[in-house]
């Protein structure tokens, strides 16, 4: 008997679609809940992405992930009017990033991949550790998956908790740099983790668009605009908490250049560097994390000031976007909005209520009570 499930509730798509289109995203979130005993882990939000669920058969946990293209809406910086540019992506289940798969140290997942790209591809399993066949290194360890062909990728997660990710394993260049790519959380089956109250992932990315146009050119290294989670600030939902919460934020980078992340008003620690998470005496404080190309971190800080601190990529024109292409000759270029990749840790101080997000000075309204 086969039974669904869902991390957070969230149906499959209906159907299969090749091109979709996004609703409009939250300006704020918080992450989910706390740990219970059931789980022993509090679950990971990232934000303006959805989870992927999955179905119970026996001890296995199923997944179902298609690759489609998807369609994002970047801010554009040379419109005046604050308007926004549609961009075509490759994701999966409608989502670009693709949406996070949520396991635990020792599950057995099997995942049913379906292509429907126009182009052939794999699925790389980014740092698992896992047999050579399910891999998805390109032609290598498998035959690739053709348009409109399946494939199923199964295996056991022996690896410590951590924060791993997938991605096209096929004409990465391209098709990752297209946006292929999401979240891998393994969690730990006990409780000897720090204690967190909020746990937060982004997925940081670059793309070099031309003036007014839709797709990214994946062969070029002029990168002008740069994304948290497929969003371009100040559209990026702020991580809300309350003041005094641990927090956990995660980060992952799949782009072709480092990002130096840095946060206002805290220091953290950091907690991951890739292969799981360290014990404590190898952790160590800082303000500015740099996360080179394929590799993912996790920084943990206590949330002890109240108010709205900016979290953002220190190579200062990756919070400037469009800064390499002028317009069209005849139209006005404005950056005032600081277009980038950049978000909030919103610390709420007691008796305070969640706004809407936003950023004052950036046309985003903004309400806390």
């Amino acid at each position: 008997m086969i039974r669904m499930v869902s991390v957070f509730a969230l149906g499959l798509l209906a159907g299969v679609v090749l091109l979709v289109r996004l609703p409009a995203l939250p300006e704020a979130v918080s992450a989910v809940g706390t740990a219970t005993p059931e789980t022993s882990f509090v679950p990971v939000t990232v934000p303006g992405v959805p989870d992927l669920p999955f179905e119970m058969d026996g001890d296995v946990k199923v997944f179902h992930l298609t690759a489609e293209k998807v369609i994002r809406k970047f801010r554009d910086p040379s419109d005046p009017g604050g308007g926004t540019r549609e961009i075509l992506t490759l994701g999966y289940n409608g989502s670009m990033p693709g949406p996070t798969i949520q396991v635990m140290e020792g599950d057995h997942v099997r995942i049913h991949f379906t292509n429907n790209w126009t182009m052939p591809t794999t699925v790389h399993w980014h740092g698992i550790e896992l047999p050579n066949n399910m891999d998805g290194g390109s032609s290598m360890t498998q035959e690739l998956v053709e348009p409109g062909g399946s494939y199923t990728y199964e295996f056991t997660l022996h690896q410590n908790a951590g924060t791993y990710m997938y991605h096209s394993g096929h004409m990465q260049a391209y098709q990752v740099g297209m946006g292929s790519s999401g979240f891998f959380i393994i969690h730990p089956r006990a409780s000897r983790l720090p204690k967190v109250d909020k746990d937060f992932a982004f997925m940081l990315q670059i793309w070099s668009l031309p003036p007014h146009g839709n797709v990214p050119s994946t062969a070029s290294m002029s990168f002008n605009y740069f994304t948290m989670n497929g969003m371009t600030g100040p559209d990026i939902p702020h991580m809300t908490v309350k003041q005094g919460e641990q927090v956990r934020i995660r980060l992952a980078n799949l782009s072709m250049m480092s990002h130096p992340i840095h946060i206002h008003g805290f220091t953290f620690d950091v907690t991951d560097m890739g292969g799981g998470f360290l014990p404590p005496h190898l952790r160590w404080p800082t303000n500015t994390m740099s996360i080179n190309a394929g590799e993912t971190r996790a920084v943990e800080l206590t949330a002890h000031t109240p108010g709205k601190w900016m979290f953002h990529c220190h190579f200062l024109h990756h919070i400037m976007n469009d800064m390499e292409f002028l317009p069209i000759p005849g139209q006005p270029h404005q950056m005032s909005h600081g277009e980038g990749m950049f978000t909030m840790l919103h610390v709420l101080k007691p008796g305070e209520m969640p706004g809407t997000g936003g950023h004052p000075g950036h046309g985003m309204a903004e309400t806390d009570s």
